[in-house]
């Protein structure tokens, strides 16, 4: 992988995702409501998404990458609402919320390797190492409460 590759993404998404994570909590703590707040962060993800893609010139795409797309908005969008629901309803911190949910990592390596045959690729010895701290680091920061 290339620095610039690095960069692009892996640090910035990180970093832009850790900080909606504060940001969510920051938003809730200010009294939007769950849906409200789904409807308001969805709205600004369309708003983005239609401007880039007129921007671009993009063709129209045929039905089944649009339904992936729906689909990946659609299991998004419950992740994100069972987050606040923890945040906002729950009243539990960023330190416990944003460990657990990070840990998607393993689910999208899991589903990956198989979708996409790319564990033929993966030393999986080092994928359970990998698990294995995953599940520790959000264990202990998730108790650190």
């Amino acid at each position: 992988m290339t620095l610039s590759g690095f960069l692009i993404d892996g640090v910035t998404p990180a970093i832009c995702l850790g900080l909606g994570t504060v940001l969510m909590r920051a938003s809730l703590g200010a009294g939007a409501s769950i849906p409200l707040y789904l409807a308001v962060v969805g709205s600004v993800v369309a708003l983005i998404g239609w401007a880039a893609f007129i921007w671009t010139g993009g063709p129209i795409p045929a039905v089944r990458p649009v339904l992936l797309a729906a689909a990946m908005g659609t299991t998004w969008t419950l992740a994100i609402a069972c987050m606040a629901y923890g945040m906002g309803v729950l009243k539990l911190p960023v330190s416990i919320i944003a460990p657990l949910s990070n840990s998607n990592a393993l689910i999208a390596v899991l589903v990956g390797g198989v979708a996409f045959s790319e564990w033929r690729s993966l030393d999986l010895s080092l994928v359970a190492l990998g698990t294995l701290l995953i599940c520790t680091g959000a264990t202990v920061i998730s108790l650190s409460r």
